[in-house]
């Protein structure tokens, strides 16, 4: 019997995540998939002969990715996080065997996610309300994801009787400037950087790291890297404690600038590696008292949920947006 299977991805700035699959409803990403330390195209093309190689289903077998890589045309993408051998080609991949090949950007692929993270019930150990209030049942919904750089992204609700509920919107926002109270910290940022920053040069790894220097410029030339600066914080280190409550400042101000664009009230979402490792680090409370700190706003901004994503999504995105678009 011919059967249809999909081969789901998730290619991150270093580690790339596939999983391999033939039923909609179990998705096999959930227990281990299949990791591997990817920095260019060309050893993602061998990892995904490989897998072409090992399916043997006598039906159809689709790839639906999710990269960091923004169209250059409709068959190629530039991958943002590779230096090096980073032109990625849609007509390549279908070379390699594939029936069929959809690549999604990365935060695209997150609020697929999203829409089936928190259609599943999640447990309160992979979904933390800042607000004490559950899922709210409708509503637009705001994704943000800080890593090697800012991502974000809006889910609209189309309304229950709509054949597709939920539709996503990508979002660039991240590179709007950058503003809020702590104009020193973003001052001694712009400084170091020679222009203004955006609220991605703020949140996100390189962000922590700016902004762990610009509190002392003098160790400029022996910075911390990001995940240092939040292990030593964990220790109780009061200035990577503070590079990291700046971060989550910024994180705020930037998420109170998205959810007012979407009128976010199905819930703002927290999500992506960082936000899992830094969780035990993260103040609900000082975060929700600059997320909520509009003079016009701040009623509306009371009305939106915040919550903490700790699953992993933009796998579980490509798999769910992949099995939807089936002939």
């Amino acid at each position: 019997m011919k059967v249809d299977t999909l081969v789901a991805v998730d290619v991150g700035a270093s580690r790339t995540r596939v999983c391999v699959g033939t039923d909609p409803q179990e998705f096999p990403g959930r227990e281990q998939p299949l990791i591997r330390d990817i920095r260019s195209v060309s050893a993602l093309r061998r990892l995904l002969a490989d897998v072409r190689a090992g399916i043997d289903s006598g039906g159809p077998v689709r790839l639906c990715a999710g990269v960091a890589a923004p169209p250059a045309d409709d068959d190629t993408r530039l991958m943002t996080n590779w230096s090096e051998d980073r032109v990625l080609r849609l007509s390549e991949l279908e070379a390699l065997g594939f029936d069929e090949v959809r690549v999604l950007n990365d935060l695209e692929a997150s609020a697929h996610g999203l829409v089936a993270f928190l259609d599943s019930s999640p447990s309160p150990e992979e979904l933390v309300s800042f607000s004490d209030v559950p899922v709210p049942a409708s509503g637009n919904r705001a994704l943000v994801i800080p890593g090697s750089g800012l991502g974000s992204a809006g889910v609209i609700d189309l309304g229950r009787d709509a054949p597709k509920r939920w539709h996503v919107v990508s979002s660039e926002v991240g590179h709007v400037p950058a503003s809020g109270t702590g104009k020193g910290i973003l001052t001694a940022v712009q400084r170091r950087k020679g222009s203004t920053p955006s609220w991605e040069d703020c949140v996100s790894g390189p962000g922590l790291e700016a902004l762990w220097v610009a509190m002392e410029p003098a160790h400029e030339d022996d910075p911390l890297s990001a995940p240092e600066i939040a292990y030593r914080a964990s220790l109780g280190d009061q200035r990577c404690q503070q590079a990291l409550h700046y971060y989550y400042y910024f994180a705020a101000r930037f998420s109170q600038l998205l959810t007012l664009s979407y009128l976010s009230f199905g819930g703002l979402y927290l999500a992506g590696g960082s936000t899992r490792s830094n969780a035990p680090l993260i103040s609900g409370a000082e975060f929700l008292t600059a997320f909520r700190d509009n003079d016009r706003m701040s009623e509306v901004l009371e009305r939106i949920p915040v919550f903490l994503v700790l699953a992993e999504i933009t796998l579980l995105g490509a798999w769910t947006a992949g099995w939807a678009d089936r002939p």
